[in-house]
């Protein structure tokens, strides 16, 4: 079984689609209850809170601290940055030794994070297999002197060494009460889970929906995963879906993998409460929300717009009133063909 899912494809291709998005309308009406959810393109700002000083700048992946400031992973250099969101002052973190790239960060415990590094070129876009791996990130340590924690006092340690892995991209905590994680190998289109305590390591889940599309110039397949209730989430960049499936608790599936929406480039993916999902499109230069029923309206930005050059991740803040994006600065695709920039750190006020 399928959903009947909205499909956006046209969009993909055309230059200015993005930018003139219907915000309505885009939907099969049949699939709706009486009443659907309201996704009207919002009103929203727009603000810049970093940016770096040089082109070829790539920021990967970000994720919210409790205390509302970000980390985000850098594909350019192995590096992890933090940054006070309310000064827009970053500073690197960690930097990890004998590997190239960054990729996906997820807090796997109270202000411990599990970062899947690797080699990776940002020229050619090829991933080296067999390079990567989870590494763990952790701020509990404090001062002897202080009961404070800071970005100075933390540690670094290996969860799994993924020898068999082609490319894992995103990462994910599975549930509170797991020691999983659940990472997104791109290439070999598939989902790890893997055990935070022991590094184990098996195939989780397996479908046509996570495999690259053929022939496809960029062999990108699965790029996002995320856990929302009973499901794990999932775009499908080459493929251009967006996509989910229930599992059980131990992230085996245990439902149909349905397809929610397609037609569009996904890279990241964030998910609210009711399940509505904000979706950076990199190469399409654009944010988009879509409802569970599938409805997508544009947030921010759009193909020829130079607001969002390369949006390649997305988190809510706390409060849940404001969308971070990291950007490439444009790196796959330039806009209009020729706009590159370095790489930032926006912020979308919902309103």
């Amino acid at each position: 079984m399928r959903f009947s899912s909205t499909c956006l494809a046209g969009l993909a291709f055309s230059p200015l689609a993005l930018a003139f998005w219907p915000a309505s309308d885009v939907y099969n009406t049949a699939q709706l209850p009486e009443q659907p959810y309201n996704n009207d393109q919002p009103n929203t700002k727009l603000e810049t809170v970093f940016q770096f000083p040089n082109n070829g700048s790539w920021i990967h992946n970000l994720v919210v601290r409790s205390d509302g400031n970000l980390l985000f992973t850098r594909l350019d250099t192995p590096e992890v940055w933090h940054l006070n969101t309310t000064s827009g002052n970053a500073t690197v973190v960690h930097s990890f030794s004998n590997v190239t790239s960054c990729f996906g960060i997820s807090e796997i415990a109270d202000d411990v994070f599990g970062i899947v590094v690797g080699n990776f070129s940002p020229t050619t876009y090829t991933p080296t297999a067999g390079s990567f791996s989870v590494q763990k990130l952790d701020f509990n340590t404090k001062k002897a002197d202080s009961e404070e924690r800071t970005l100075e006092e933390h540690t670094v340690s290996e969860i799994a060494a993924m020898p068999e892995a082609l490319a894992p991209n995103g990462i994910a905590s599975f549930s509170p009460e797991s020691n999983l994680a659940l990472v997104a190998d791109s290439v070999k289109g598939v989902v790890w889970k893997v055990d935070i305590e022991t590094g184990d390591y098996s195939v989780a889940l397996n479908d046509t929906t996570m495999l690259p599309a053929s022939n496809s110039p960029l062999p990108l397949g699965i790029n996002a995963v995320t856990v929302h209730g009973e499901h794990v989430y999932y775009t499908s960049t080459s493929r251009m879906e967006y996509c989910r499936v229930k599992v059980d608790k131990d992230a085996n599936p245990v439902g149909d993998f349905e397809i929610i929406a397609s037609g569009f480039l996904p890279d990241n993916v964030e998910l609210t409460q009711d399940g509505t999902a904000y979706i950076p499109t990199d190469p399409q230069n654009g944010v988009v929300r879509i409802t569970p029923l599938g409805q997508i309206a544009l947030v921010a930005g759009g193909q020829v717009s130079f607001d969002l050059a390369g949006p390649t991740s997305a988190r809510l803040s706390k409060d849940r009133k404001t969308l971070y994006v990291g950007t490439s600065g444009g790196q796959i695709a330039p806009v209009l063909g020729s706009f590159k920039e370095p790489a930032k750190i926006a912020k979308i006020t919902l309103q």
